[in-house]
């Protein structure tokens, strides 16, 4: 077995699995999906959640190619929601709880972006 750290996907046997696992998923059109209309809160932030999860080499469904794009429109995306006047902001009535849960969102996609695979916290949290 190929191992490069001790993460459940830091495995050939784990890649493996998880190629075999979303093989026939069309996750980067899924994602493209949820990105086109930027007020469609709940399937961005879904979408995001995935990419957070999911984004990882040895992970990630899709197009390695496309990773780094989704990872910086769902960046751009959150961002743009806890703007100050967002009608997201205003639809949670600025509800402080879920701006600490987007900040913390956009922070586990940078950390993708930037390609580190060491968790802050567990996906779990978000």
């Amino acid at each position: 077995m190929g191992a490069w750290g001790v993460s459940p996907w830091d495995t050939d046997g784990a890649a493996d699995w998880f190629a075999e696992v979303f093989a026939g998923l069309d996750i980067d059109a899924h994602i493209a999906e949820a990105f086109q209309y930027d007020d469609d809160y709940d399937r961005v932030r879904a979408a995001c959640y995935l990419l957070a999860v999911l984004g990882r080499s040895t992970v990630w469904p899709g197009d390695l190619e496309r990773l780094d794009a989704h990872l910086e429109r769902g960046i751009e995306l959150l961002t743009d929601m806890i703007e100050p006047d967002s009608e997201f902001l205003e639809l949670w009535e600025d509800e402080p709880e879920v701006v600490e849960a987007v900040r913390a969102e956009i922070a586990q996609l940078e950390a993708r972006l930037d390609g580190d695979d060491e968790d802050g916290e567990d996906a779990d949290e978000l």
